[in-house]
């Protein structure tokens, strides 16, 4: 598994399992990483674009960000016109990936019960240990949106509704 980080958190995204760690404010990740099966894309901007080149021939990138596909639109039943406008928004993408042997698809997150029901037993069973970075109170709920706009958390940030 790769990932990206900033030079402060290099060895603290090793330590939690990452096999390849690249520090963005040195280096340019798509000229590091290299070889992946699955590209998960929660970047804005070109990052998406720059992920293709870090797949091997058959790979495939779920952006959870966008640029949304004309895919998404069929699979929702959405107009025509709406159809055609994910598939503009999406055809520089598309065309990067499919000219590399690669495929791009939008994935749309939304509650799942069964899927949370899962990972609650994975969560259970330890076999996934999110990080937390901070717990806050309910009342404290301003500063915990505060202390997430500064974009430091390292981890998750808990707001505790009880107790």
């Amino acid at each position: 598994m790769g990932t990206t980080t900033s030079t402060g958190n290099v060895e603290w995204v090793s330590h939690l399992g990452a096999d390849d760690v690249v520090d963005y404010k040195k280096q340019e990740f798509e000229n590091v990483l290299s070889g992946y099966d699955i590209v998960l894309g929660t970047l804005r901007g070109d990052a998406i674009e720059k992920s293709i080149n870090t797949l091997k021939p058959g790979g495939i990138i779920v952006s959870l960000i966008g640029p949304l596909d004309a895919a998404f639109a069929r699979a929702r039943r959405l107009n025509f016109f709406l159809t055609f406008v994910f598939w503009l928004m999406s055809r520089k993408v598309m065309r990067l990936s499919k000219k590399r042997g690669t495929a791009y698809t939008f994935h749309f997150v939304r509650p799942d019960g069964a899927q949370l029901t899962q990972i609650g037993k994975l969560l259970e069973t330890e076999q996934i240990k999110p990080v937390v970075d901070k717990v806050f109170s309910f009342a404290e709920t301003k500063d915990a949106l505060t202390y997430l706009a500064q974009g430091h958390a390292k981890g998750k940030v808990v707001i505790k509704m009880q107790g």
